[in-house]
């Protein structure tokens, strides 16, 4: 835009934490200054963001200029299935959102395993669904673009996030189960994530699919019980004499699994919705103050 203030040296040091000599040095790429790979990636990643030229060697060469391609990063589990069930409905939704727009979308899983990976050329903004905090740092350090993440919490100015609204969801549970009520739900990836999940609920509250057993299907025989997704439902519904179940669905209609089993409506079109546009502000480098968004 003609009006917009063209982004300052000063600007970028306020908004990376850093002195003004550090951001020059950085912008010049001097050699010899001590300056951390950490530091120095942030001040690179902040110029980036705030459309202030850095060295070519650290531009994204491959990028195309008339159809951005979107690069979507996960991590599938074997015993996680409501999880992994969110995750490929999310990435079909973001997929189908960008072809209509002229995007491409480019799938990335990640493997869990593996150490270092190699960035992949010729993205101009990515996705980044439930990674754990290490796997995304390594990953994000290596991109001066646009990084958007879903279903994580990252401790860092740079990255917009978007999660479920697990408290309101909560609220609206105890408006249909009463205060008394476990929660069973998939580990994620993401530790922050995982941990804003289990504390939405009392201590000894909130179950672990992955670390059931038989006698924890048992506990819950008599119980009212919330359940976050429908695979995850149809499970504990199999395997536990609950009282009452009462999952968090996706699901355009969730009585075509039970009709015993009730659900709250978790809107995960929004976040896909709100993904694409962030990221379509991103690149026209429009930037909201506001970096966290939960989605009920």
């Amino acid at each position: 835009m003609a009006n917009e203030k063209k982004a300052t040296v000063r600007d970028i040091a306020a908004k990376a934490g850093v002195s003004v000599a550090t951001v020059s040095y950085v912008l010049n790429d001097k050699k010899g200054t001590k300056i951390s790979d950490a530091t120095r990636k942030k001040v690179l990643q902040v110029a980036n963001l705030l459309n202030y030229s850095i060295p070519e060697k650290y531009k994204n060469l491959d990028a195309k200029k008339n159809a951005y391609t979107i690069g979507v990063m996960y991590q599938l589990m074997a015993d996680t299935p409501s999880r992994n069930m969110e995750i490929m409905t999310l990435i079909n939704l973001l997929a189908e959102r960008f072809f209509r727009i002229g995007f491409n979308c480019q799938l990335i899983p990640l493997d869990s395993e593996a150490g270092y990976q190699k960035p992949v050329q010729g993205l101009d903004g990515i996705i980044a669904i439930d990674l754990k905090e290490d796997v995304f740092k390594q990953m994000s350090g290596q991109y001066y673009i646009p990084i958007l993440c879903l279903d994580m919490m990252i401790n860092d100015f740079l990255f917009y996030q978007i999660h479920t609204d697990m408290d309101s969801i909560v609220a609206k549970a105890k408006e249909l189960l009463g205060d008394d009520f476990y929660l069973v739900t998939d580990r994620y990836r993401n530790e922050k994530y995982n941990e804003y999940l289990m504390s939405v609920l009392p201590k000894g509250k909130s179950l672990l699919f992955s670390d059931m057993n038989k006698k924890s299907f048992e506990k819950l025989a008599g119980k009212k019980v919330l359940v976050y997704g429908m695979q995850l439902g149809m499970i504990v519904k199999q395997n536990a004499k609950c009282k009452d179940i009462l999952v968090i669905s996706n699901e355009e209609n969730p009585a075509l699994y039970s009709s015993e089993i009730k659900s709250i409506h978790h809107d995960i079109e929004k976040k896909a919705n709100l993904a694409m546009n962030i990221m379509m502000n991103a690149f026209e480098r429009k930037f909201d103050v506001k970096h966290e968004y939960k989605v009920f």
